[in-house]
């Protein structure tokens, strides 16, 4: 086997490692930020990474004599190396360094904490732009080795994190990295760089072997320390998975825990503490069977429903520590199913605290699922008396948080729709959120916003809304209960009595009124114009726009910019926009100006936009079909396991048919116009199939998405080796083009996320494609531009100047050592 053959398939082996490598790494960031910093921080991680990836490809851009073809085995070894030694060292100084920080120096904080980890970032980014820019120009294999390797590392991470802790994983990531560097090092002929991965890739491999050992059996091992500003000890047990990381701490014999008790709580109980990513928490309560001792249930205004009408059969939505799955029992209800998605808090009720929680799962009536909720009732025969949401909001970055902002499935316009199938006559809704009268109505609006408009799309009359409504309030907790079916005169006055008698607050009913908001909103007047009209954005929110925590208006944040609750997420979404809009005139703008005064704008122009089009294009596309898809699915994992990982996949399949001369003319146009009809089909298709499967099983619904991905996620990953291909005459430059397409990545990740909130996903979708129309314009400019420059040069049957014909300027042949 020839030399230069094998040394080819080694770069092939690289950047499909690397990429892999790259993507689990910004994954795991997602996790660690999440529990140690806020979920909201998690979704800075695609930034960071993207950041890091233009520093690596400027770094290549600037230094062409450093980075030139003949240095590729050594510096790529090289750069490997210290990806792996930074992005360890990061995480290692991340978890151990407290994060107890004063308030003025939070900024510089977070600044030297994004340092830290775009450093990494900059090291894979030099490695994947050699190889993608200074070798010699294959078509797109390359390219479709570096979308595959990242689908595998989206994918993988989510397996691995089922079986070994983040911090192992980080140094597995980092000990293949480091090692398919030494690989590549072989056939440089640079013994320094050959030792350097060398010993890098061993002593991770060591320390990798050693932790994952330590961490599995339960011993003492490289942890959480601090998160949140909170010293992390006292753990019983803590379990991390793509959802969440789990953790139970002990709080001994205490008063009852409740979310809105309308009378002190004079007993006690023991209890453990359950906490989500260091954040929102519930509680297991010691549980021996006897139902008396949990009697304080009934004083809790989240159960308020089983005042209005005993149910029967009841589906609680998020088990967590089985508090509703006790209050049920204690209520009366005779069959409870417990839906709840995480399998790690499923783990902790069902097996490590089965004993503790007094086997609930096998009480007589009780069955508990671990799965979705809204997925599985749609396709469960079963039909419930009560459908029981209680403050499900965990506030954890999934593995998928770097492209997702808490998007929730359960409280739209179409979720509700589907409880409602699933009731029996009669049957309720209830719901319960955080309130405040003076400062956090939010929520409570938007419920009855939600329930007006699915209401009505039951067929109820406009006129008769208020008759459908109740909501009581204790505390900081308001309950809202709706029914498909009306609330009778005599029904209404034994609940109320009822209600009023246990000390719950009614707000709404059938004869009462809170409000000019609820009251416009509860005669089916609430329009467009009138959400426009309140401070806040309280209008439904819906499957194309799953935002519901997120009331603040944009002007709000130019006014009072550091707003708290919920809204600050999209806070640090706008900041990351405007950081990202920064670095896009750092990156493409100032170099641009440089190169402007050497080249002729119509030759330099059409590449940069192209490029840059690329980069919005497919974020935009990407970001959008994940936000939809995973409300179709069920959970942004799914987003990532799925959607993420079928875009990338085939579109590095797409990649692969984009040959050295696959630049003619028609071929270029055929491709563009498949791209363009496949983008626009799929935008069509995809709210109109999720409708359609909606009550298909889990494994359905994958398929559907599949093959909803498959077509335009293959045409988009022609479009870089497209490029490359059409321009390849500007060799120098390239390194410049892979830059401008990974920062326009990096804003359009945020923006994106930004334009979903305030648009709707479906217009960020519309967006995406416009990009990709923008591409294609500049195909043609650049063509017409290349002819007239090589007009005089060019025989009059000769091909078009970025054809296979064209001669000028070649690609430099890679002169491979042996």
């Amino acid at each position: 086997m020839p030399a230069s053959s094998s040394i080819r398939r080694r770069y092939y082996l690289a950047i499909f490692v690397l990429a892999a490598a790259t993507l689990s790494y910004q994954v795991l960031i997602t996790r660690f930020f999440s529990v140690m910093l806020y979920y909201h921080f998690a979704f800075a991680a695609i930034s960071l990474a993207m950041l890091g990836l233009t520093r690596g490809a400027i770094e290549v851009f600037n230094k062409p004599d450093r980075y030139a073809t003949e240095r590729v085995p050594v510096e790529f070894a090289w750069h490997a190396a210290w990806f792996a030694l930074t992005g360890v060292g990061a995480m290692v100084v991340f978890l151990c360094v407290p994060l107890v920080v004063p308030e003025p120096f939070i900024p510089s904080a977070l600044a030297i904490t994004t340092f830290a980890f775009v450093a990494p970032f900059t090291e894979s980014g030099v490695c994947i732009t050699l190889l993608l820019t200074r070798l010699p120009y294959g078509g797109g294999k390359l390219y479709a080795a570096d979308l595959s390797g990242a689908a595998v590392g989206c994918l993988g991470v989510i397996f691995v994190l089922l079986m070994i802790d983040p911090v192992s994983a980080t140094l597995w990531i980092g000990t293949f990295s480091a090692a398919v560097g030494w690989l590549v090092a072989r056939g440089g002929g640079d013994a320094r760089s050959l030792r350097l991965s060398g010993t890098v890739a061993a002593c991770l491999a060591a320390a990798a072997v050693l932790h994952t050992g330590l961490a599995a059996s339960g011993r003492s091992h490289l942890g959480v320390f601090w998160a949140k500003g909170t010293e992390q000890t006292g753990t019983l047990f803590e379990r991390w998975n793509t959802y969440s990381r789990v953790r139970v701490t002990p709080m001994g014999e205490s008063t009852p825990q409740g979310w809105g008790y309308a009378h002190k709580q004079d007993t006690k109980i023991e209890q453990n503490y359950l906490d989500i990513d260091a954040d929102a928490s519930t509680v297991i309560t010691r549980f021996d069977g006897d139902l008396g001792k949990v009697a304080y249930l009934k004083n809790d205004v989240i159960n308020a429903a089983y005042l209005v009408q005993r149910p029967d059969t009841v589906a609680v939505v998020g088990v967590g520590g089985g508090r509703d799955i006790l209050s049920a029992l204690t209520l009366g209800a005779k069959r409870i199913f417990g839906i709840e998605i995480n399998p790690a808090i499923f783990e902790v009720l069902t097996d490590k605290f089965a004993a503790f929680a007094g086997h609930i799962h096998q009480y007589p009536g009780v069955s508990l699922v671990n799965a979705e909720a809204r997925s599985y009732i749609n396709h469960a025969s079963d039909r419930y008396d009560l459908v029981q949401i209680s403050l499900i909001d965990t506030w954890a970055a999934t593995a998928a948080g770097g492209l997702t902002l808490t998007e929730n499935r359960l409280y739209t316009v179409e979720a509700w729709g589907d409880f409602y199938r699933a009731l029996n006559p009669g049957g309720m809704l209830s719901v319960s959120r955080w309130y405040n009268p003076q400062m956090h109505r939010g929520e409570f609006y938007r419920l009855v916003a939600i329930a007006a408009t699915a209401l009505q799309n039951r067929g109820v009359p406009a006129a008769e809304l208020a008759q459908h409504v109740i909501a009581v309030n204790v505390g900081s907790i308001v309950t809202v209960i709706t029914r498909p079916d009306a609330f009778s005169a005599a029904d209404w006055q034994s609940a109320r009595d009822r209600l009023s008698a246990q000390g719950f607050k009614i707000l709404l009913g059938p004869d009462v009124q809170f409000d000019d908001t609820t009251s416009t909103l509860l005669k089916g007047q609430g329009d467009a114009a009138f959400f426009r009209s309140l401070p806040e954005n309280v209008a439904p929110s819906t499957d194309d726009n799953p935002f519901f925590f997120y009331t603040a208006r944009l002007g709000t944040f130019m006014s009072a910019p550091f707003t708290t609750n919920n809204n600050s997420a999209v806070m640090i979404t706008l900041l990351l926009v405007l950081g990202a809009l920064v670095a896009c005139g750092y990156y493409i703008v100032v170099p641009f100006i440089g190169l402007a005064k050497r080249m002729p704008l119509p030759v330099l122009t059409p590449p940069v936009l192209y490029f840059s089009a690329i980069g919005m294009g497919f974020m935009l596309v990407e970001i959008s079909q994940m936000q939809r898809l995973m409300v179709f699915l069920g959970h942004p994992v799914y987003g990532l396991g799925v959607v993420l990982f079928t875009i990338l996949l085939f579109g590095g399949i797409g990649s692969t048919t984009v040959g050295a001369q696959a630049a003619r003319p028609g071929a270029v146009i055929a491709r563009v116009a498949a791209l363009l009809t496949t983008l626009t089909v799929a935008g069509l298709l995809t709210p109109l199939v999720a409708t359609w499967a909606r009550g298909e099983t889990t494994e359905i619904r994958i398929v559907v998405s599949v093959l909803l991905l498959a077509p335009p996620a293959f045409c988009m990953g022609m479009m870089f080796p497209l490029g490359l291909g059409i321009w390849r005459r500007h060799a120098d430059l390239l390194p410049f083009f892979w830059s401008a397409n990974g920062i326009t990545s990096m804003l359009a990740s945020a923006l994106g996320m930004a334009l979903s909130i305030e648009l709707g996903i479906a217009a960020t979708y519309m967006l995406g494609i416009g990009f990709y129309v923008l591409c294609a314009g500049m195909i043609l400019t650049g063509w017409r531009s290349a002819q007239r420059a090589d007009a005089p040069a060019r025989a009059p049957d000769s091909r078009p100047a970025f054809g296979p014909g064209k001669t000028a300027s070649p690609l430099p042949v890679a002169r491979e050592p042996a």
